[in-house]
């Protein structure tokens, strides 16, 4: 069943408001490698335009998470992350000009086996923030929190704020 873009965008904008801002960085990983799993069947199978337009969406999900970070309260991790977020989308978008079927698929292989690392660490993140003892998936205001803990040099915690 697919649904119209109208109820796809009131879709998102009530996940927007309802998900756990640890859980849409989640869910948007797993996007992006869905994207690019799709991209190297495209690559394998020679449709070209397949292959870019699915390369683009893995694209532009880590530009926009690129875009939602917050610098300003997000100190050296803010950085670190939008580095990281940029040198992902390059690479993503690089694949469209290999002519090697073969080194696409590795290429793609290789940055999918990196993201499912960070969208791991985010996985875990997410748990740590947002489990309350049960599997009710119900969210409250209480329990939605936009602050990553982060663990300094000297042992004390700070925040990142997460505004995407």
């Amino acid at each position: 069943m697919s649904l119209s873009k109208n109820h796809q965008y009131q879709a998102y904008s009530i996940a927007t408001r309802t998900v756990p801002k640890t859980r849409q960085i989640v869910m948007l990983y797993d996007g992006t490698i869905k994207f690019i799993k799709q991209a190297i069947v495209a690559i394998d199978e020679g449709r070209i335009e397949a292959r870019f337009n699915l390369l683009s969406k893995a694209s532009e999900i880590m530009m926009g998470l690129a875009g939602s970070i917050d610098f300003e309260n997000g100190g050296d991790i803010a950085h670190v992350l939008h580095k990281f977020y940029a040198n992902m989308s390059m690479r993503i978008l690089s694949v469209n000009f290999l002519k090697n079927k073969d080194e696409g698929m590795t290429r793609c292989n290789q940055i999918i086996e990196e993201l499912k690392q960070m969208r791991d660490v985010w996985y875990n993140i997410d748990l740590t923030l947002n489990t309350d003892g049960s599997n009710d998936d119900t969210v409250t205001a209480e329990s939605q929190t936009n602050t990553v803990p982060r663990t300094s040099e000297n042992g004390s915690e700070s925040g990142v704020i997460l505004s995407a």
